[in-house]
């Protein structure tokens, strides 16, 4: 068989899967690799969604919090930071995509930064934005922070890389810096920002993200810019991720 090369592209699938260990390798002859990734992060979700519980009732009594949704390494003091995966000052492990692990009306504000591009717009985004409105204070106010489509896809209309460079910053080769990859094609580049691999679930706009939060409760739908928001505490955002990035406050 001749040797196929790999497309030198985020997630390299195919360099992976030749990469590694025996038992792994077997494993892939019958299941392909984005699968198995997948069920490698799912089945500890289960073990941690069982567990949920016990983690409400440490939150039962609280009141006036401070929440940061799914900030990985950028975790905030002072705040309750609730990730699905342990790190810095990660002080909550919770799977939020359905539910929120406190009372009603016990949460000033909510700020999520680059995780709600990772849920399923069908069968996690409605029961997460409910679960945001039913825990906010009257007034409260949710900043949602993630990927702007439509500034990628007027970047594709208008042809070439250099409006593609304006939104993500690349090198003459078409490097990424971020993703450490090289796009070929600007479609690899807009397909990597829709779908990370198998990460990203769905890519928003402004239109389509205000009428969710509309849906699903809130008052009040503002499209903001780096460094705005309806309540200042809730201006965390990552300087890095504000050339792309979609910034919209909802408020209860």
């Amino acid at each position: 068989m001749n040797e196929i090369k790999d497309l030198d592209i985020y997630p390299a699938y195919g360099r992976e899967a030749q990469q590694s260990r025996p038992i792994k390798k077997f494993i892939l002859r019958f299941v392909p690799l984005h699968t198995f990734k997948h069920l490698r992060t799912e089945i500890p979700l289960t073990l941690l969604r069982l567990k949920g519980g016990r983690v409400a009732k440490r939150y039962r009594h609280s009141d006036n919090l401070l929440v940061n949704v799914g900030p990985g390494g950028q975790a905030k003091p002072g705040w309750v930071n609730v990730d699905a995966w342990k790190g810095p000052l990660i002080d909550c492990l919770y799977d939020c995509r359905k539910s929120l692990p406190f009372p009603d009306a016990s949460v000033r504000a909510i700020f999520c930064e680059h995780f709600f591009e990772h849920i399923d717009y069908t069968e996690e985004a409605p029961y997460f934005l409910s679960e945001c409105h039913r825990v906010l204070k009257k007034d409260g106010v949710l900043r949602l922070i993630l990927p702007d489509a439509e500034k990628y896809l007027r970047a594709y209309c208008k042809g070439g890389w250099e409006e593609f460079d304006r939104i993500r910053p690349l090198n003459p080769e078409h490097t990424d810096s971020y993703y450490l990859c090289k796009y070929n094609t600007r479609m690899e580049l807009v397909n990597l920002i829709f779908r990370q691999g198998h990460d990203h679930k769905f890519a928003y706009d402004f239109e389509t993200l205000s009428f969710l939060l509309y849906r699903y409760g809130f008052s009040e739908v503002v499209r903001q810019e780096y460094g705005t928001s309806l309540m200042p505490e809730l201006c965390l955002d990552q300087l890095v991720r504000a050339s792309e990035s979609l910034y919209v406050d909802a408020k209860k």
